[in-house]
């Protein structure tokens, strides 16, 4: 018998959960705080140039409160596969994360802890051109789109959404748009 993994045993497995949400997108509301029935909720999905990442906000048994986003990628198929993910405690500012955005950003954005990942089918072979970047990024409530290449991404009103990219040598650039459209900033992901 395997050891149960608390995620799962609080009714939540990241590969199930992050297939589901790509399926059938995000719910049209969210709860308004987690706890009792809702103990976690997807907060963001990015979906885009073979590559999909997932964000959910997550209470554990204690009540302490986590940020998980995931990284996929689609096999022969159509399934979407689960390549790697990170869960970090929230921060103090994060514990309403379910609420509207406020302006506490400085500037548009903040990225926060973005990593890496080698999607190279030889690991030891370090190309940069394989290495695939995600994280999650907290925006501010003047921004309304994210455009990360060709694909324009809706800001949800909690501000932090999930997006993975592959960076490439200089980075790759998302421009951030407001709810009229206007282009008020560049942001680099590396």
């Amino acid at each position: 018998m395997r050891p149960v993994d608390r995620a799962e045993y609080l009714g939540y497995t990241p590969a199930t959960e992050s297939r589901r949400l790509i399926a059938n997108g995000l719910p049209k509301e969210l709860p308004e705080t987690l706890g009792g029935r809702h103990r976690f909720t997807p907060l963001s999905l990015y979906v885009g140039d073979r590559l999909a990442a997932t964000a959910f906000a997550r209470l554990d048994g204690v009540g302490a409160f986590w940020l998980d986003v995931w990284l996929l990628s689609p096999r022969r198929g159509g399934r979407w596969n689960l390549r790697t993910g990170g869960t970090v405690a929230a921060d103090p500012c994060d514990e309403n994360v379910l609420r509207p955005v406020s302006a506490d950003v400085e500037g548009y954005a903040d990225v926060g802890d973005c990593t890496r990942y080698n999607a190279s089918p030889v690991p030891w072979l370090r190309r940069p051109y394989r290495w695939v970047g995600y994280g999650i990024v907290r925006l501010s409530a003047e921004v309304g789109v994210v455009r990360l290449g060709e694909r324009d991404v809706m800001v949800p009103e909690h501000g932090l959404q999930a997006l993975a990219w592959r960076p490439g040598r200089h980075g790759v650039p998302a421009d951030l748009l407001g709810h009229r459209g206007e282009r008020l900033s560049v942001l680099t992901l590396r």
